[in-house]
């Protein structure tokens, strides 16, 4: 079960969280981090709007991400990358069934994230990648008090409604290929239905 041991995905848990808490000195004429220090704005000002109802009820979180960060995510590309080859064999309503579930588990799983690590200090490098190509990396380092700093990476592609975020990288290892590592085992073992099943009842739990 891929979510019993939380502790495998700590450092991409701070990832996502990094999106959200991106520094108000990145470079506004860079789309991509511009995107980023935008949707942070937006976030805390919402979080700030909210502390007394999120004080009371965390779980508030969840809809704060879902509704301001994860619009700014290619689900779509993500899923088909997680799933692989077993992607290109599903059926239209396991694909669509697939997305919903896979959202819904990086909503909850590291809504929790962004109210733990808000005092992570972020510096950006610059971007790999040509912004005219449509695909580049912001590359960023985080600073936390639990060790030596993080090397956190975004994959984006432009998209027709902007820039999307398609994949995580910290310390070189990918958000993606760690659930297509996961998630293979286990549609090989119990078949895409069971996996989705899985998701879905994992998701209705009041914690991730």
């Amino acid at each position: 079960m891929i979510l019993n041991n939380i502790s495998k995905y700590s450092v991409i848990f701070m990832g996502l969280v990094a999106l959200m808490i991106a520094p108000a000195y990145a470079n506004p004429a860079d789309e991509p981090q511009a995107l980023v220090k935008n949707t942070t704005e937006k976030m805390f000002a919402k979080l700030k709007a909210e502390k007394q109802n999120l004080d009371k009820n965390p779980q508030l979180v969840y809809g704060l991400v879902s509704d301001i960060v994860l619009p700014h995510f290619d689900f779509i590309t993500m899923s088909k990358w997680v799933l692989g080859k077993n992607w290109r064999s599903a059926s239209r309503a396991q694909k669509i069934g697939f997305i919903k579930a896979f959202r819904e588990l990086m909503v909850r799983t590291y809504s929790v994230a962004l109210l733990e690590y808000t005092d992570s200090k972020i510096s950006y490098k610059p971007l790999r990648g040509d912004l005219s190509t449509g695909d580049v990396t912001v590359k960023t380092q985080v600073e936390t008090d639990k060790g030596s700093p993080v090397a956190i990476n975004y994959s984006l592609h432009k998209k027709k409604k902007g820039w999307k975020v398609y994949d995580i990288s910290v310390e070189g290892v990918s958000l993606i290929a760690n659930y297509r590592t996961t998630f293979a085992s286990e549609v090989k073992q119990k078949g895409l239905d069971s996996l989705i099943a899985r998701l879905q009842k994992h998701n209705k739990k009041k914690e991730a």
